[in-house]
């Protein structure tokens, strides 16, 4: 599993490619998870393909993952969430990404002045 982290703005959009290779059997979903610690068994944030990933049409193997907005609302700030990236197969499942989530507190332009 490759261990990378994530560091945005809370209240921003947030997008990140990442690519699927080496794997001997079909990829039928991808899923990215976000929790506040690994053993809880509710999820702050889940994408999936279609719903959040999104296979880029120009670069094969490649994904990309979108964090909209107003997926962080309800979450806290300078704190470390845990989140992997799953894919599954006919009766396969590999976990290929892990790592950390934070949120900076650095919302200047927030919706109420936005004009």
């Amino acid at each position: 599993m490759e261990k990378i982290n994530f560091n945005f703005v809370k209240g921003d959009t947030y997008s990140r490619g990442f690519t699927i290779e080496g794997f001997d059997f079909p990829i039928n979903q991808v899923y990215f998870t976000v929790k506040e610690k690994s053993t809880n068994k509710d999820y702050v944030i889940q994408k999936r393909l279609t719903k959040g990933i999104e296979l880029d049409p120009e670069v094969p193997n490649r994904y990309v993952l979108t964090i909209e907005a107003d997926d962080t609302n309800d979450m806290k700030t300078n704190f470390n969430y845990v989140f992997d990236i799953q894919i599954v197969g006919d009766s396969i499942k590999k976990t290929i990404i892990g790592g950390y989530l934070k949120l900076d507190d650095w919302d200047i332009t927030s919706k109420e002045n936005e004009v």
